[in-house]
């Protein structure tokens, strides 16, 4: 009974080691869907946009916190629309658990966006986790994107790619 106990509390205090990891989270460059023209056109303001990214950053490294995840690497795309709706997706390799990216995906929602005149500004920043190796890949492509583009009719539009693919509230 001894030994059965003494097992038990063993594994009781690896797992909750295993919890107090830190994940590391590194983000890298900003990938602009948009020409610098189209977003002048649109009036986004660069500084309020710089803010709102790093408000995003850390509210991803705070869902990340203690989160249970292998090393990957990536893209966050998020997309702000003019009436300040914002949707994000995520795009990294191995696939983070559904948890997390739901968890990421809400925490990036509820912050207050840039604003947008016309629109929608499409951007994704790279993120790496718990290693320093960002990824390698020139474009972000998340799954919901990419299937967004065979039901328009100009892929190349990321305006439209983006409508299809925007999740139904």
């Amino acid at each position: 009974m001894k030994r059965i106990l003494s097992l038990f509390l063993a594994a009781v205090l690896l797992a909750l080691s295993g919890c107090d990891k830190n994940v590391q989270v590194r983000f890298d460059s900003v990938y602009f869907f948009q020409s610098e023209e189209d977003l002048q056109k649109k009036k986004v303001d660069p500084e309020e946009m710089s803010r709102y990214t790093r408000n995003l950053q850390s509210q991803v490294a705070k869902v990340m916190k203690s989160a249970q995840a292998v090393p990957g690497n990536g893209y966050i795309v998020v997309a702000v629309r003019s009436d300040e709706e914002v949707a994000a997706w995520l795009d990294m390799e191995p696939a983070l658990h559904e948890y997390y990216d739901y968890e990421i995906v809400e925490a990036i929602k509820k912050l207050r966006p840039f604003k947008v005149e016309t629109g929608i500004v499409v951007f994704a920043i790279k993120m790496a986790v718990d290693t320093p190796k960002h990824t390698e890949k020139p474009l972000p492509e998340p799954t919901a994107l990419k299937e967004a583009q065979q039901k328009v009719g100009d892929p190349k539009d990321i305006e439209q790619v983006v409508l299809a693919a925007w999740p139904e509230e």
